[in-house]
C-alpha cells in the first residue's frame, strides 16, 4: 500500500507529491471450507486472496478523476497565459 507525502518545491515554487513508505496488505485472507479443491489445505480450507474488488474500482475512479482535474487545471492555466500574452501584445 503506497502512500504519498506533500512538499514545497522551491525551485518550482510549488507543492509536489512524493512516493513515501510501501506498506505492506496486512489484511487476512479470506478463508473457504472446500475440500475437495486441490489448493485445500489440510483441514480442508482455501485461501482466496484479500481483494475487494469494489474497493480496487472505487480507488481507480477517484485517481481517474484526480488526473482529469489536475488535466482541466493545466489547460486553463495554459488559456491564461496565452490570453495574458495576447493581451499584452496588443
Amino acid at each position: 500500500m503506497p502512500t504519498f507525502s506533500s512538499s514545497l518545491d522551491r525551485t518550482l515554487d510549488a507543492q509536489v507529491v512524493s512516493l513515501g513508505r510501501i506498506k505492506p496488505d496486512t489484511s487476512e485472507f479470506r478463508v473457504k471450507y472446500e475440500p475437495g479443491n486441490p489448493a485445500a489445505d489440510s483441514s480442508g480450507n482455501v485461501k482466496y486472496p484479500n481483494v475487494n474488488s469494489l474497493v480496487e474500482m472505487t480507488d481507480m475512479r477517484e485517481a481517474q478523476r484526480s488526473y482529469e482535474a489536475n488535466l482541466n487545471i493545466i489547460s486553463a492555466t495554459r488559456r491564461m497565459i496565452q490570453r495574458t500574452l495576447d493581451i499584452l501584445k496588443a
